[in-house]
């Protein structure tokens, strides 16, 4: 079949809009005529003209004009509707969505169902890919015959109009009756919207921390009573362990790194005994050598585990498939012995890239993955499941998850080429060198940011609004990891974008979580008349947007509080907190939350969640600039640091803040530390100058911070790039690398020292940016370790007299 019988198949069977019926076409060119001042053009040509134009839309066909002079005209007012804003169409939608959320929770059948579900949404999305095309395809071809006619003014001399496409012997009409010409009839596909649009992953580090019972200073196993006291990574939650890229037992210090080392990244994991501030045994390991896989596998380790006597090193290794031309990754953790000479014990692989990490109280390590298969196409049948259902276990034992443990929605996939999933494992890590795959769950269509309490664990997954084309309301599920079992228990649905695990807390028995909402307004405006060609008035007609277009404008921004019960219902509420602001960062501590929102100034709320059901503000500090991370200092204070910035919102510096809260009704800024750029903006292009700004991984990754009040101890890395010029030598530039050491003594920040080093000069090139600075610290006992890929530095915790380094 040809083009121009495909056209007609589609004129004989599709409906005419009321829009395009003969009576509203001849209404609106007549009003349009006027304005216009077109010269002679007969009805016939603009009728065809606005014909032709029709089929660039999806679901509206060209229409024939038979007996076009002998058609009855009655006047019909075309009109405009204000469309709905985006907060009137959750409000409207949200008992329906949460609905589809709560019945997502049902394993599959078999594998058939999977497949038969992934088969519906690459159908779907191939329809909808051929229509679009077809669609492009015609259009382009009609506007363009379309356009030369209206510059060629054919209607001035009364010549015939050809039907577009044809041989320009049969003529283009509108038959009301529909009756097909060709005797044949077929209706066209309708366009289908996809149920579930792909999340998108929150990838925005975490900036904020909950409050846990339990000292920094606990081990994630109890140490024996000789080991000395040391640091340990902050947990959220009490009992609830997060990993990190450095680990110490108080006697070893483990530090992981994909270091560059001139030719290519190398995964490694660097080791040392550490005893009185000295390094008396050093090794390190190369991660890919351990695994087995070759160079041509891109290694990337993120995290990192001591526990029950053995080293967890967990990261993603990335594949490309030369047989199907598509790459892919599975997530690992390395299990290796403790002490001076560690050895692999087992290596666990679950499919897709690491998303996240934790160990519950009881002992099982909850590894979270984002995976997504092949192409639909590249599936043979429903019996080809490696590559369309993720697998997971131990060397010996890795194998597709079971069809039970695919998590599915009952609403299908919507319409895509490719199937993701979350994928969530846990691993039993209770006896010592015998780590054992306990648990396996998959959910279609989750990824985001992850909280994990004793008990739940939590995903926090951005919305996709396909009618209004933005990111704007969070899926909220609680899945229980009791025991290990990994059981889907509740859904529901929020206002507003998650930022981290930090914006989420469990207590006594409620969900709290902040969110930033955007109301935005879908707004219509028409094209100036005298602006407009002909066909441009008629496509705009034709395509919906009524010889307009629409722009979308923020009408609120603000950040929200929720607390949701443990169906995941909201049952308390209070926004209105940074109106025009973007929510920084969050930190619950039993009854309270405090809330930092930014855009000019840094606006630290105290927010009382005692009555769950009436959240209520109690008080607002302002100050410039904004705490990208808070954490308890101890009894009314909180520590927060971030950006600083002038009194325009430009950020200056770096900033390290001591709040007292002792008062949530009365919030202070107890004392404040800056680092400030200096861009010399008064520099007059002849003279000499120089320019130095401060950037820190702490900004971004809060486990850069060391913070130990029990010894009253806070480490902040800090990187400093200078540039100077002079006419003799023109411009240069050096980046150093420091660890800044304060205490807290009689409500201020005292700096006790630093451990710094020259990291790269201009001189270095093309090394330039080959090195990396202090990225962590910790202490043991009564010494303080500095830590990068390239130095361990030891020093006095009191002095910060250097003690010792090691070169790696």
């Amino acid at each position: 079949m040809n083009n121009d019988d495909k056209i007609r198949e589609m004129i004989n069977k599709e409906p005419v809009p009321d829009s395009l019926k003969p009576e509203n076409i001849k209404k609106m060119l007549d009003e349009q005529a006027p304005k216009k001042k077109r010269s002679g053009i007969k009805l016939a040509g603009r009728i065809t003209a606005a014909a032709a134009a029709c089929t660039v839309i999806g679901g509206t066909a060209v229409y024939s004009l038979n007996n076009r002079n002998n058609n009855k005209y009655t006047d019909k007012e075309i009109t405009v509707t204000e469309p709905a804003t985006v907060h009137d169409i959750i409000n409207t939608t949200t008992d329906q969505e949460a609905k589809k959320q709560a019945s997502y929770m049902s394993g599959a059948s078999d594998y058939e169902q999977v497949y038969t579900m992934f088969q519906k949404s690459y159908k779907k999305a191939e329809r909808e890919s051929k229509r679009d095309r077809y669609k492009n395809a015609i259009a382009d071809e009609m506007v363009e015959e379309a356009a030369a006619f209206d510059d060629a003014d054919v209607g001035a001399t009364g010549a015939e109009v050809p039907v577009f496409g044809s041989s320009g012997n049969e003529e283009l009409s509108i038959n009301t009756n529909s009756t097909a010409t060709s005797g044949e009839s077929v209706t066209a596909p309708a366009a289908e919207l996809p149920t579930e649009a792909a999340a998108e992953p929150d990838v925005e580090p975490a900036t904020a921390v909950d409050e846990p019972d339990t000292e920094t200073a606990t081990a994630a196993v109890e140490p024996e009573e000789t080991d000395p006291e040391h640091s340990d990574t902050y947990n959220q939650e009490q009992d609830v362990l997060e990993a990190d890229i450095v680990k110490t037992d108080g006697k070893h210090i483990y530090y992981i790194s994909n270091k560059f080392d001139e030719e290519s990244y190398k995964p490694m994991l660097f080791a040392a005994n550490a005893e009185n501030g000295k390094f008396t045994h050093s090794f390190s390991i190369n991660i890919n050598e351990s695994l087995g896989v070759s160079d041509e596998h891109y290694t990337n380790i993120r995290d990192m585990y001591i526990y029950n006597d053995m080293i967890v090193v967990i990261g993603t290794d990335s594949t490309y498939d030369q047989s199907t031309h598509t790459s892919g990754g599975y997530t690992f953790a390395a299990f290796f012995t403790t002490g001076d000479e560690p050895e692999l014990i087992d290596v666990y692989k679950q499919d897709g890239y690491f998303n996240d990490v934790r160990i519950s109280p009881e002992g099982y390590m909850l590894l979270i993955s984002d995976y997504s298969t092949c192409s639909f196409n590249i599936v043979e049948d429903c019996e080809d499941t490696i590559h369309y259902i993720p697998r997971y276990g131990f060397k010996k034992n890795f194998d597709v998850i079971a069809p039970e443990d695919i998590l599915l929605p009952e609403c299908g996939f919507g319409s895509s080429y490719y199937l993701s999933y979350s994928v969530i494992g846990s691993v039993d890590l209770n006896k010592s060198g015998e780590p054992k795959a306990y648990d396996i769950k998959t959910l279609a269509g989750y990824s985001g940011s992850v909280y994990c309490s004793a008990n739940n664990l939590y995903t926090a997954t951005t919305r996709y609004d396909d009618e209004n084309g933005d990111y704007n309301t969070s899926d909220i599920t609680r899945i229980s990891i009791a025991g290990g079992a990994i059981v889907p228990e509740a859904g529901g649905i929020i206002k507003g974008n998650v930022k981290d695990q930090f914006s989420m807390s469990e207590y006594n028995g409620y969900f709290r979580v902040a969110a930033t909402y955007s109301e935005q307004k879908k707004t219509f405006y028409k094209y100036n008349d005298d602006d407009m060609t002909f066909l441009e008035d008629i496509w705009g007609t034709i395509t919906g947007d009524e010889d307009g277009y629409y722009t979308y404008e923020n009408v609120k921004t603000d950040t929200h509080v929720y607390v949701l019960d443990m169906d995941m219902n909201i049952i308390g509420d209070v926004g209105d907190l940074g109106v025009g602001e973007q929510l920084k960062s969050a930190s619950f501590s039993g009854d309270m939350a405090y809330i930092v929102t930014f855009r000019q100034t840094d606006p630290l709320y105290a927010v009382d969640l005692s009555n769950p059901a009436e959240p209520v503000v109690l008080d607002e500090l302002k100050i410039n600039g904004f705490s990208t991370y808070m954490q308890s200092w101890g009894d009314g204070l909180l520590l927060g640091f971030g950006q600083d910035a002038d009194d325009n919102g430009r950020i200056t510096g770096l900033r390290l803040t001591m709040f007292d809260n002792s008062d949530p009704n009365n919030l202070k800024a107890a004392d404040v530390f800056t680092w400030n750029n200096d861009y010399d903006d008064d520099y007059d292009g002849v003279s000499s100058t120089t320019s130095k700004w401060y950037n820190s991984t702490a900004v971004w990754e809060r486990k850069a911070l060391l913070i130990a009040p029990e010894k009253n101890l806070i480490g902040v890395p800090i990187e400093m790039t200078t540039e100077n010029y002079d006419d003799n030598n023109g411009w240069s530039s050096s980046i150093s690398s420091q660890y800044v050491f304060f205490s807290f003594e009689d409500g201020k920040f005292v700096e006790k020292g630093d451990i710094s080093e020259i990291l790269n000069t201009s001189d270095d090139e093309p090394y330039y940016y080959s090195k990396t600075g202090f990225d962590r610290a910790i202490y043991i006992g009564d010494y303080v370790y500095a830590l990068s890929n390239t130095k361990f530095v030891a020093a006095a915790i009191d002095t910060l007299e250097v003690t010792d380094e090691l070169v790696l």
